[in-house]
């Protein structure tokens, strides 16, 4: 009788430690819960991250220190929405091609400043050409005198009879520029899809000026997903704390509780739990509030 009694105990204490690893694992690997907890203690780390990634990006490109455009990227990438979590981690590049985003928008943009500056009319080659040699060059790089125009020898004006004066290339450039920058922000509303630019570069794709990729979005990612990584298993190892006493004591003596009876309630981060035994004599886990 009494090897027979020690046989059922044993069998019926592996079998509840059995189920409740189970239980606890399902639980534990809930996205929506566990996940989120794990986010909640990041506590804006996740956003210092990605905006001390943009800002370095940005200065690494002479491109997009633009004030114009700096400030656009800023503006959208502060907004919390911007970092989303999901069941693998968190997810930035998607989340961006929605709110700051994406290809058809840049393009989009493009078209409205090439209509603005009345270059609408010209091939995708020759509205390049000039957006490199007129506007870009002489506003960005200091080029004095573009090649490949004609009449860009200079012009008589307001001066003693025979005196020549050279057309201010710099300061026409500079002021399409401008003009350019203000139409692509304004057709691109309050996004910024040039993002999409200063992330994975332009190299090949026949713009001017080359930009090469920064990966600002990838780097953030993966330092916010290490970061959330040690946060998820602290909370396990919290949670795992929490039950591990009642979930010994039950199981060396498990006769002795009765079912349905409420063993204990514990908090982590702020969420309150309850362990007891089932109905059909069995540990249970179930989050309260």
């Amino acid at each position: 009788m009494a090897l027979n009694k020690f046989v059922q105990d044993l069998q019926f204490t592996s079998r509840n430690a059995a189920k409740l690893s189970k239980k606890l694992g399902e639980f534990i690997g809930t996205p929506e819960m566990f996940l989120g907890m794990a986010a909640e203690r990041l506590d804006g780390q996740d956003q210092t991250i990605l905006l001390s990634e943009l800002s370095s990006a940005i200065g690494r490109s002479e491109e997009y220190n633009d004030p114009l455009l700096r400030e656009r990227l800023i503006n959208v990438f502060s907004r919390p929405e911007i970092i989303q979590y999901r069941q693998d981690g968190v997810d930035i590049r998607n989340s961006a091609m929605a709110i700051a985003g994406n290809w058809g928008d840049v393009q989009q943009g493009i078209d409205a400043a090439r209509a603005a500056l009345g270059l609408g009319m010209l091939t995708r080659e020759q509205a390049t050409l000039f957006w490199k040699e007129r506007i870009y060059r002489p506003a960005r790089e200091g080029l004095m005198r573009p090649q490949f125009f004609k009449k860009n020898v200079g012009y008589y004006v307001g001066a003693k009879k025979g005196e020549r004066i050279p057309f201010d290339y710099v300061s026409y450039g500079i002021m399409k520029y401008r003009a350019t920058i203000e139409a692509r922000l304004s057709a691109w509303g309050d996004k910024a899809p040039f993002w999409l630019w200063l992330n994975y570069g332009n190299v090949g794709g026949g713009q001017y000026p080359t930009v090469a990729p920064t990966n600002f979005v990838e780097n953030a990612e993966n330092q916010i997903n290490a970061l959330l990584q040690a946060e998820m298993i602290k909370l396990a190892d919290e949670f795992s704390q929490a039950v591990s006493s009642e979930v010994q004591n039950f199981l060396n003596n498990p006769q002795s509780y009765q079912p349905g009876t409420e063993l204990s309630r514990f908090n982590v981060m702020g969420r309150q739990f309850s362990m007891g035994v089932t109905p059909g004599g069995e540990l249970s886990v179930r989050r309260t509030s």
